[in-house]
């Protein structure tokens, strides 16, 4: 279960300390910690209008929601979304969370 957002000011630490992967919908920042689980959704506004980028960001925690018993729970994740997420299916971008977390090797 996810405990919590990830304050604005510790955005910079996961940055700097964690290690980051991409692909075409999304890009994910991941920093090991012994805590439990904090994520946080960046969406620009080159998305689109609040409502779009709304929408992108309540798809990803989602998506993060539904992947979340499939691995060991804890550390921080920040997902930026690009373009390509404002216009992409709830599946295609489901499959990219899991891209992503595969190619980290939190999840088989």
């Amino acid at each position: 279960m996810v405990s919590g957002r990830i304050p604005a000011p510790s955005y910079g630490r996961v940055y700097e300390e964690g290690r980051s992967a991409a692909n075409k919908y999304l890009v994910m920042y991941y920093r090991d910690d012994p805590l439990p689980v904090r994520l946080g959704v960046v969406t620009s506004k080159r998305l689109g209008k609040a409502c779009v980028r709304n929408r992108v960001r309540r798809r990803v925690k989602e998506c993060f929601r539904h992947v979340l018993p499939l691995m060991e729970p804890r550390g921080e994740f920040i997902f930026i979304a690009r373009r390509r997420a404002a216009l992409c299916t709830y599946q295609e971008l489901l499959g990219a969370v899991k891209d992503l977390l595969k190619r980290m090797g939190l999840m088989e």
